[in-house]
């Protein structure tokens, strides 16, 4: 196993990983894996999916491993096949120490030789307009519109100390690294959309976002301002409502915080809403059940879910893929955890591309979801060390 955290951080990758090597961290779990004994790479909406899952762990158990354990990513539309695999070996501990922002590698700096957005700016404020006037006509509620931003850098990029910069300078999110065909997912996700733990689950929805400003003053109204936003309330309420009718056919009991709180990443505010379940103790849904139900949410997607997957197909001009799906890890017993793939780049030698989205509702001003959405793109820029405007 040739990936390690130093003692003296606690955090930091020192050595590069395998082409398969796989991380997740959260503040539940720390994932690790190595090697690939089985892949799984099928839709989740396939008919044989479940029975899948199920063979893989059966061969595993067989072989005398107790509790084995599928990772990996699951496309944002589930009719695309999941990268998933069974490891050679893992290790799930502790999460690791989350005070380790001081460790941040002010010297890992890269320079964009080339770069350009799909769609263009002004594609983008078209597109936008395109969904506001479907609001009159239709029942649309809400629609998430993204961009992509594809970038030439200087030098191939070294991932592990990529991924080290990105967990001391987001300490409090979800880290990951996916291995995928030809290319590394890696990121630091503000949003867990599913963590279940014997007979209990928890989500944690974000919608209604706002930019984090260098002056405190600023920064304080900012958070306020986003607080006591009619149209954030709004967005963040139907993502909040979409998660509990999609449980709640399938828990037992449901909870959530009553009034949504404000949470801070380094480069965002968002609102948040804590939910959490218990499920009947006969015949529970399967972890990769719960994701069926309620993947994707409006966070990502939009509400009424069929009419906002047929605007996104419609209108934006890049496929997805596994940006807005999900990254984590699931064992056999049922327990696991699936962060939401946003924060994130996809990472091939000196190529990297970044993903970002803004719930479009029917107050949305069209150069505010821009400005929005390159927002959520410094996270990933600023681990890179790109200090130029590319955005």
């Amino acid at each position: 196993m040739d990936i390690t955290f130093p003692e003296h951080t606690n955090a930091l990758v020192s050595e590069r990983p395998q082409a398969d090597v796989f991380l997740f961290n959260s503040n539940s779990n720390l994932v690790r894996t190595n090697g690939i004994r089985q892949r799984i790479s099928i839709p989740l909406l396939s008919n044989t999916f479940h029975q899948e899952v199920q063979a893989v762990f059966q061969r595993e158990q067989a072989q005398g491993r107790c509790n084995p354990i599928v990772v990996g990513a699951i496309p944002f539309d589930m009719n695309q096949p999941a990268q998933l695999v069974v490891p050679e070996w893992h290790e799930r501990v502790k999460p690791l120490d989350r005070t380790f922002s001081s460790f941040v590698d002010k010297d890992f700096i890269h320079h964009a030789s080339e770069q350009s957005f799909a769609p263009s700016h002004t594609e983008f404020l078209d597109i936008i307009e395109q969904a506001l006037s479907s609001f009159e006509n239709s029942p649309l509620k809400k629609v998430v519109l993204s961009k992509i931003l594809k970038l030439t850098l200087d030098r191939k990029v070294d991932v592990p100390r990529l991924l080290s910069n990105i967990m001391a300078q987001n300490p409090s999110a979800y880290h990951f690294s996916v291995p995928l065909k030809n290319s590394v997912l890696i990121g630091a996700s503000p949003e867990l959309l599913l963590r279940k733990q014997g007979n209990k689950i928890f989500s944690n929805p974000l919608a209604g976002s706002a930019k984090r400003l260098d002056n405190l003053d600023a920064d304080r109204q900012a958070a306020k301002t986003l607080a006591n936003s009619a149209k954030d309330q709004y967005e963040h309420r139907l993502v909040v409502d979409a998660i509990r009718a999609a449980l709640l056919p399938v828990v037992e009991s449901l909870g959530e915080r009553k009034e949504s709180s404000i949470i801070a990443t380094p480069t965002m505010w968002h609102l948040s809403t804590d939910i959490e379940a218990t499920l009947p103790t006969v015949n529970p849904p399967s972890m990769f059940d719960l994701i069926k139900q309620i993947h994707p949410t409006p966070a990502m997607c939009g509400t009424p879910t069929v009419s906002a997957q047929h605007h996104i197909a419609a209108l934006e001009p890049h496929q997805r893929g596994f940006f807005s799906g999900l990254v984590g890890w699931c064992d056999a017993e049922g327990n696991g955890e699936w962060a939401i793939a946003i924060r994130c780049a996809e990472v091939s030698g000196n190529k990297v591309t970044l993903f970002a989205g803004a719930g479009v509702v029917p107050d949305s001003n069209p150069e505010s979801e821009w400005l929005e959405t390159s927002a959520k793109m410094r996270t990933m820029l600023n681990a890179f060390g790109i200090k130029e405007d590319v955005i």
